[in-house]
């Protein structure tokens, strides 16, 4: 195996797509890394080693590519002098160089670029079939070594060879899912790049190289692109009937529903309803959200009212976890549907067509970018190291998520309505948990996470999902 890691230095890759000059490139085709690499051959003088060392990598296969998600960058336009109209402007003079003024012909450049997560900054180029000779490997390594940019100038780099993967390589050529294109070195690329570079020298006009051939690359991404939580199809929605609870109570009310789910459920209460293991310790498998429907996301009519509650099962649930969950429901219904919390009771009752804010669609939608209904509860404390945004991201996946291109916490939500993310002390107002001082050892925040391409909701994260904790909403579902 062969394996090149590209870390970049400053977590920003700037680099334009080939024929879309006003797009970000990402991932970076095996092509950047192999013209950066001609290009060091060149400069440092054409080490004869090397260059044999190019012409077996570009008879290899294409290689794999790990890559985190990143997430574009808005982008700016600039006019810059060209380079081919200097010398005729009298720049060259050094005592006109304060009265060029429009005599430089100027042309319009975007400046298009990827952000790479905060704890992810690293990109593995793996030939997993390559073995090269000691000698080609020692020149290789000494070659990327003088990489110090891939792509545009500011993509400061550090490349290297590497023997460990930190990341499994997610971009795959020619798998069956193939659906993006990325430009690989082939035969006799090196002689392409030589030739173009020495025509440019002479004409003095700095030429663009041309592009090496497409290989259609599968994304792995797509596998797992959905929550382990399940579709709208799946929700089993209420709504209250009179006066509802705050919707910063809402935790101890979803105890409560699925303790009277419980209740009414016949024979041995299955481990996807309880969240119990046989030996009563916690599931470690997915099992039923209860989560709330608020009057949120409607712009400046929303109030945070709680209109109702959904029961979430995961995808793919066993059949009879399914019929035992939705018949307890029914008994429940059938037995009055109140819900005794303290001294206060709340009736609720069955919606067959949800509508407005009981609508199951809107948290189910594929979306890129979501942002917090109710506040995440995170796994753990942050640290120097790992940051409230990089916990969040982790949370992601733990439900079958890919890791976002960009996580950001805070303790207010762009969700018009949602409460903030303030614990309840005492008598205050704030969010609050049925297990008494849970939340008082938590780290709670809202958070807006960005995914590089759209995920299947619901989603709902953090340690506090099973109780409505950490739901989130599209942001198109938003309104100003």
């Amino acid at each position: 195996m062969l394996a090149v890691e590209i870390e970049y230095l400053n977590r920003v890759s700037y680099a334009a797509k080939f024929d879309t000059p006003t797009e970000h490139e990402w991932p970076p085709h095996p092509d950047r890394l192999f013209m950066a690499m001609t290009a060091v051959w060149g400069e440092s003088g054409k080490d004869p080693e090397e260059e044999a060392a190019l012409r077996w990598l570009e008879l290899q296969e294409p290689p794999e590519i790990a890559a985190p998600e990143a997430s574009a960058r808005d982008g700016f336009r600039s006019f810059v002098p060209t380079s081919g109209n200097m010398a005729n402007a009298g720049y060259l003079s050094g005592s006109n160089i304060l009265q060029l003024g429009d005599s430089i012909l100027r042309k319009e450049r975007n400046f298009p670029a990827a952000v790479l997560p905060d704890d992810d900054s690293t990109v593995y180029m793996i030939w997993p079939k390559a073995e090269p000779k000691d000698d080609t490997k020692k020149a290789l390594a000494g070659l990327v070594r003088k990489i110090s940019r891939i792509g545009h100038s500011a993509s400061l780099t550090r490349v290297a060879l590497c023997d460990e993967l930190e990341s499994e390589p997610r971009y795959v050529p020619n798998a069956k899912n193939s659906s993006v294109y990325l430009r690989c070195p082939g035969k006799g690329r090196l002689d392409s790049l030589v030739a173009e570079f020495d025509r440019s020298a002479e004409s003095g006009v700095v030429l663009r190289p041309s592009a090496a051939g497409a290989v259609m690359y599968g994304d792995k991404m797509y596998e797992r692109r959905a929550s382990t939580m399940g579709d709208e199809r799946e929700w089993v929605v209420m709504s209250f009937q009179g006066e509802p609870p705050e919707l910063t109570s809402f935790p101890p009310v979803a105890k409560k529903m699925r303790d009277a789910i419980m209740s009414h459920a016949d024979g041995k209460v299955h481990e996807v309803v309880s969240g119990h293991a046989g030996d009563r310790t916690p599931t470690q498998k997915p099992h039923m959200a209860i989560v709330p429907m608020a009057n949120v996301g409607w712009g400046k009519w929303s109030d945070g009212t709680l209109m109702g509650l959904a029961l979430i099962l995961p995808r793919n649930v066993e059949a009879p976890a399914r019929r035992q969950a939705r018949l307890a429901v029914t008994k429940f219904l059938g037995s009055g549907g109140d819900l005794k919390i303290g001294g206060a009771r709340f009736a609720l009752s069955r919606v067959e067509q949800p509508a407005k804010s009981l609508e199951p669609k809107r948290y189910a939608k594929a979306a890129k970018v979501w942002e917090s209904v109710t506040p995440v509860v995170l796994d753990h404390h942050p640290k120097r190291n790992k940051s409230p945004a990089s916990i969040v991201a982790d949370a992601c996946q733990k439900i079958g998520l890919p890791r976002p291109a960009h996580a950001h916490t805070s303790r207010h939500s762009p969700v018009g309505g949602a409460p903030p993310a303030y614990v309840r002390k005492d008598q205050g107002r704030g969010w609050h948990h049925p297990k008494p001082g849970f939340l008082d050892n938590k780290y709670v925040c809202h958070a807006t996470i960005e995914f590089g391409r759209e995920v299947q909701g619901p989603v709902v994260l953090g340690a506090g999902r099973y109780y409505g904790l950490g739901l989130f909403l599209p942001a198109a579902e938003r309104r100003r």
